[in-house]
């Protein structure tokens, strides 16, 4: 797990305003699960990283890549096309 990633479990507990032991409570899981995470001793998977944002009133699309949507120059009808 990147340091980045540990700090995100974190990040979200305390977007949450959770302690650990009520964040583990509210997640299903156990205080140490909630240490191990912070600390990078293990990661939680993709289901329980988006229950994390839901608990915490996060939107979980923020979770993906942001991509800016690729555009390509479109010739619009009746625009006159360079010369040969």
């Amino acid at each position: 797990m990147t340091l980045e990633s540990k700090k995100l479990v974190q990040q979200i507990r305390f977007a949450g305003n959770y302690s650990v032991s009520s964040f583990a409570k509210k997640m299903g899981v156990s205080k140490q699960t909630i240490y191990n995470w912070e600390s990078g001793e293990t990661s939680p998977d993709t289901s329980l990283l988006i229950k994390m944002y839901i608990i915490c009133g996060l939107n979980p699309k923020s979770l993906l890549p942001q991509r800016k949507p690729k555009v390509d120059k479109i010739n619009l009808l009746g625009s006159s096309k360079p010369s040969d």
